[in-house]
Formats: C-alpha cells, structure tokens, sequence
C-alpha cells in the first residue's frame, strides 16, 4: 500500500522588512517610496483596470517590474523565491533553473474593495507584496475546491476548507497560480497597498516564458454561490 499527496495548499510567507535578510531585503524609507511611486500611478491613471478587483478596487497594467522605482523590490522577491520555494520543488539556481518574472502590476484596496475568487493561469507561481497594510483590510483568502471530511464516523461531515491570512506592511505572499483565491472586504478607512506578480520558469540558456511571442496571462473568476461553493463565471485575458 502506499499513499500520495496531491496538491496541497501552499502559501509562503516571507518578512522583508526582518534586517536578517540583508541585501535581500528592505527597509522602511523604501517602503515609502514604493507608496509615494503606487500614488503617482494611480494619480495618472486614475480609472486603472478591472479583472478581479472590485467596488472601488484600483488596479495598474502590468509593467511594475520595468519600473525603476521597483526594481530593487523584483530582485528581492527572486531572490526569496530561489531561498525559500526552490528547495521545496526541488530547484537550485546553480544548477540553471532559473525565474522568469512575467508580470506585475498595483493594486490599492480602499473602503468597500475586495477581489473576487480567482486564480492566474499562463504562469507557475504568483504572489503579493504588501506595500502598506495593517493586517485588518481585509484578509487574504487560500481557497480550498476539495471538500474535507471532518468529524468521526457516523458524524463525519464534508467541510470545504479555507485558510485565512492576515497581510501586513512588508509580507511577500508566494504561491501557485492554480491555487484559487480572494481578498475580503476592506471595512476599514485605511487604503492597503500591494504589488502581484506572476512568475515563471525557464533552463538557462533557453528563451524565458514571458518572452515567446504571443504568450498571455489571464485570470479564471469565480462567483460564490450561498452554500459557499465557487461557480466559474469568465476567464479573462490580457
């Protein structure tokens, strides 16, 4: 007999702001920077986007990882992902396996904005780096497809299971891109600040993901329905 474990959720946490990290990470007058730089692009681009955001949710086009202002913040957040998801999959940058950033864009939540269920497709793992968040706008929602059965016999029970973050000012959020999630409502008066990525991956020496012509992104939405459960509604490409 043997068993195997498929597909678990998976959500790595990283503190750029903790000093260990050194050159890899950051510090507090970056922090404002990057704010000051998320601030002067919605101030130009007032309307922004729409794909999974939603109310007032403000979202960039893509094109954060050709920014200078974040350029210092695209190392860091490869570099986390060679320290902390690499080993996982088994992956060593000194062996060629190397990451390609595909494409990141801002986001800012204010009052009433949340994002809807969604997951990126086109692309291996995505994240969020929290710009300026106090931990109370809203909590960012792992999503779970594959019911549970909780409870002994015969009380068991099938349970569809959630996990609950809570985003802080300076966390950096990795996980796959087929892993279905959502930001709950922001109830607070504070904006949260945030930058999503997608990444990808390529051998040394080969042509990166995001450089092939005619290669895309996009996003599956879901609507949940009031038993909880998540009904595809639209794929939206970019």
């Amino acid at each position: 007999m043997s068993v195997k474990f498929f597909a678990p959720q998976m959500v790595w946490i990283r503190d750029l702001l903790d000093p260990c990290h050194g050159d890899n990470g950051i510090d507090d007058n970056y922090i404002k920077l990057l704010k000051r730089t998320v601030d002067e692009m919605r101030s130009d681009d007032p309307i922004g986007r729409k794909i999974s955001n939603a109310d007032s949710g403000w979202q960039s086009v893509d094109g954060c990882d050709g920014h200078p202002a974040f350029l210092r913040l695209m190392r860091c957040i490869k570099e986390s992902f060679y320290e902390e998801v690499w080993p996982f999959w088994g992956l060593d940058k000194n062996k060629g396996h190397m990451i390609d950033m595909h494409n990141s864009w801002a986001n800012i939540n204010d009052k009433g904005a949340w994002n809807k269920p969604h997951k990126h497709n086109g692309c291996w793992m995505s994240g969020a780096f929290y710009i300026d968040a106090q931990g109370d706008e809203g909590d960012f929602v792992a999503m779970s497809q594959t019911d549970r059965i909780m409870g002994d016999f015969p009380h068991s029970q099938r349970m569809n299971e959630n996990e609950h973050l809570r985003p802080k000012t300076g966390m950096l959020y990795m996980f796959p891109s087929g892993m279905t999630h959502m930001v709950e409502p922001n109830k607070t008066d504070n904006e949260r600040y945030s930058i999503s990525f997608n990444l990808g991956f390529h051998f040394k020496g080969e042509r990166p993901t995001g450089d092939i012509p005619n290669w895309r992104w996009d996003e599956t939405l879901f609507d949940i329905t009031e038993d909880g459960k998540l009904i595809q509604v639209s794929t939206s490409e970019q």
